[in-house]
This record gives structure tokens, sequence and C-alpha cells, in this order.
């Protein structure tokens, strides 16, 4: 059965249910520089109830004006025009305006514009790309997405996070970094902290203790400030030094044995071999070179003892991780170490010194055979975060934004295109 409704009601009905408008009632439609004004007028309330002391004694107290950006119509921006009665209460005297059950403070666009907003973000627009289409301001858009951010994710949860990754990212050129702890069973970062040393972590473990979480693992790179912090706050956990980053250690010692050469070397042909030679030198997999670079390089290795031993130190050292139990990776890992020493290169004998007295920690990864590869991807996501950025210059929004990566609304921006 239809109901026939009059053209009040029918407004009424037409305004909630397209813009979720409640309390207000058509009243006309003016036209502008392209865009829509639809003009509404309160509803009179039945009762007004002071939000200061609670008295019904209230009184009127004149009006305000606002327009308030709407859902478009037709791909023209639409603004609602609001009539907002204000009042004062008799009793404590204060005025206040009458509430707008549409929006909320004095933000100047609708609950359901915002919720638009929301939706572009998740289809992949960059924010840029939402102000252009819906003819708005960069730093509405980014407001929007910034309060939805810290609603969801201005407090998360940790109590049951047992498994974490540390690490840390430069925010910027001039070493301004970032330290960000990372749930290792699902991805995502629970924590993000200022700078790289261990007071980079205090509020975490605060938080670890006061939400009665349990630390079972931890894997991070062999940062003293990470290893002092781990130590003096979660003394039970099994501590992992992340098998990339002592590879990493190694892959640093090789290229400064390469770059020692090339400051020694006085032959001009011969130092641009050797600075050519950085990619592989370093490379896992000498087959993506074409057959006339991997004939120079053997060439090279051959008749430069120095860049040699370095080399095949480096092609020994995931060694370490394949063995079939903790004893004989001790051994293994003492036998490079000698070898690295045996070589009277500086640089590699201090790589070997460093893994020896970090050797617990390497090898502690037979206690528990995990990488912080889901942090490497994390580090990745976040260099494209940076990338796309329009100037972070609000590092609330950017901390919001680490830790709501995998929101619909951050992981198609944080995606490579």
């Amino acid at each position: 059965m239809y109901h026939h409704l009059n053209i009040d009601d029918m407004n009424s009905s037409f305004l909630y249910h397209a813009f979720g408008v409640k309390g207000y009632h058509y009243h006309a439609t003016a036209y502008k520089d392209s865009a829509i004004f639809l003009k509404l007028k309160p509803d009179t309330p039945q009762k007004c109830r002071c939000p200061h002391c609670g008295s019904e004694n209230v009184i009127r107290y004149g009006k305000q004006y606002r327009d308030i950006h709407n859902l478009p119509i037709g791909g023209k921006q639409t603004y609602l025009s609001l009539t907002i009665q204000r009042f004062q209460c008799k009793d404590c005297e204060k005025v206040y305006q009458a509430d707008i059950p549409f929006t909320h403070g004095s933000v100047s666009y609708t609950y359901r514009f915002s919720r638009y907003v929301l939706d572009l973000l998740r289809l992949g627009m960059t924010i840029k790309d939402v102000a252009l289409h819906l003819g708005v301001g960069w730093d509405m858009v980014k407001d929007i997405h910034k309060s939805h951010l810290k609603q969801k994710y201005s407090h998360v949860s940790i109590k049951k996070v047992k498994r974490i990754g540390i690490d840390e990212f430069a925010v910027r050129k001039g070493h301004v970094y970032k330290t960000i702890v990372v749930d290792l069973d699902t991805g995502h970062i629970v924590y993000v902290g200022e700078g790289k040393g261990s007071d980079a972590l205090d509020d975490f473990w605060k938080k670890v203790k006061r939400q009665g979480a349990k630390i079972e693992l931890i894997t991070s790179d062999m940062s003293a400030a990470y290893i002092y912090s781990a130590i003096t706050n979660a003394p039970d956990a099994t501590h992992v030094f992340d098998k990339f980053h002592v590879v990493k250690l190694v892959h640093e010692a090789v290229d400064k044995v390469r770059r020692s050469i090339w400051r020694q070397e006085t032959d001009l042909e011969k130092r641009d071999l050797i600075k050519g030679t950085r990619w592989m030198l370093l490379s896992k997999n000498l087959d993506k070179f074409d057959d006339k670079q991997k004939e120079r390089f053997h060439n090279i290795l051959a008749t430069n003892e120095p860049l040699f031993k370095a080399y095949y130190l480096k092609e020994d050292i995931d060694q370490i991780w394949m063995q079939p139990n903790k004893k004989e990776a001790e051994k293994q890992l003492q036998y490079w170490c000698d070898r690295a020493k045996e070589s009277k290169l500086p640089e590699m004998v201090k790589c070997a010194n460093s893994l020896l007295s970090h050797r617990t920690g390497i090898l502690a990864w037979y206690d528990a055979k995990v990488t912080n590869a889901i942090l490497e991807g994390t580090n990745n996501k976040i260099k494209v975060l940076k990338r796309k950025a329009y100037g972070y210059r609000d590092d609330e929004y950017f901390k919001l934004l680490l830790l709501g990566l995998h929101d619909t609304t951050v992981k198609e921006l944080a995606k490579n295109d």
C-alpha cells in the first residue's frame, strides 16, 4: 500500500534517506558558482533542555547560518544551507546552539559526505584525487581520513600480542627516524616510537605492562639499543637477530673492501673496473648478468685476491642458517669468522668480531625459525606511502597511517604502482 505524503513530509523523507538529514526540513534551493545550495530550516523541538545544567528553562537567542558540504548531485558540489537556532538557559545563563544530528562539532561536511570520501579512498584514489574529484581542499579530505584512523587506531590493543618484530626507518633526510613494532602473527604495526634509541620503545613496554601482554619472541637487528630494551623489559623472551640484517652487515663489509681497494688503486682503468663490480659482488644471482659481464667479473676476482676472499666469504654466510641443528650452526659460524680473520682484511675481521659478539641472538634462529621478512614487506609499504605523500607534515596523521597500514582506506595508498 502506498502512503500519500504532503510536500513537507515528502521533502523530509527524501532528505533523510538520501542525505541522512534529521531535524530539518526543506525550504528552498539556490544555485551559485555551479554549486547547489539546499536551504534547510530546523524543525521546532518540542522540548529544549540545556546541555550544561539540564534545565528546560531556555529561550530562543538568535540564529546562526552555516553551509555544510553534502554529497554531490549530478556531479555538482552540493551544500546544505542551515539556519541553526541558538538558545540561552535562564538558569545557568549559558548560550548554546541546537544540535545538528547529521554532522559533528564545527566540521563543514555531513556524515554521509565523510563516508563517501572514505569509500573513494578504499577504491584506491589518493587524497589529492579525492579532493580534485569533489572540488574540496586537500586538508578537508586528510582531516576526514585522519578522524577515521584516529577513531580506529589511536588506542591499539596488544593484549594478545606474543611475537614481535622491531625495526626502524628513516622518515626523511637528516637522520630523522621512527621505530616500529609489528605483531609477527598478524603483520600489523602495533606501535610507533620516535627515534631509534632504546627510549623509542619505552612507551611500548609501559603499554605491554599495562595491558598484561606476554611477549615470548622478539626479532630485530643487532642494535645495542634494541638488545638493551629487550633484555630490560622482556628478559624471558627469545630474542632472534634477523638473518636479513646479519647478511646486510656482511654485504656492507664486502663493499667497504671494494671501496678500500678502489681508493688504493692508481691505474684509472682498473679503478673503473673495480667500481663497476659493486652490484655483481653483492648479487645473489649472477645469472641475471650477461656472459660478457660475468667473464669480466671472474677475471677481476682471479687477479684481485682481497676481492676474491671477500666475495666468497659473502657467498658462504648463508651456510649458518642451513645446518641440521644449532650445535652445527655454531660450528659453521665459528668457521666463517675464523676464515674472515685469516683473510686479514680489516673490514671482514671487524665484521667477524661483531658476529661472534652477537652469536647468541644469531643462533637463536634455531630456537624459533622466524625472520623480519614481514617487517621488510611493511617497510616497502612505508616507502611507497612516503613517496606518494603530499608532505606529511602532520606527524600524528603519519603515525595513524602506519598503525592503520592494513586498513582498507590506507592499503591501496601503500600499493606500489
